[in-house]
């Protein structure tokens, strides 16, 4: 919702960049052949058992710096998580599984598409 708002501001010629995150500022696309995986925190792990809630992407959609792509649970917690960067989207944990420290839970690859 926030971004399709900032784009309607955009639309009208008003400088909407002071509403967006620092990611979408700064972020940008992979180039082709590159990739950025995203890891659990160790910081996390501490805290009790994860699990894979919900992916908020399909495996091989596109997605923007600053997108939400998945969030994860305990008893007490929920971290969803954002990509700094843009790509295509692969991700190696299935909803419902356990995640410790250190795990891969995604890894965003460069594309063509967006170079």
């Amino acid at each position: 919702m926030r971004r399709w708002l900032i784009k309607q501001i955009e639309k009208l010629g008003i400088d909407g960049s002071n509403l967006k995150t620092k990611v979408e500022l700064e972020g940008g696309f992979l180039e082709y052949g590159q990739s950025q995986k995203i890891i659990f925190p160790n910081e996390l792990a501490e805290d009790g058992e994860w699990l894979i809630k919900e992916w908020f992407f399909d495996k091989g959609q596109i997605v923007n710096p600053g997108d939400v792509i998945g969030a994860v649970e305990n008893k007490k917690r929920r971290f969803e998580f954002e990509t700094f960067v843009g790509g295509e989207l692969n991700y190696f944990k299935q909803t419902g599984q356990k995640v410790v420290g250190g795990t891969v839970l995604a890894e965003i690859f460069g594309t063509r598409i967006n170079n």
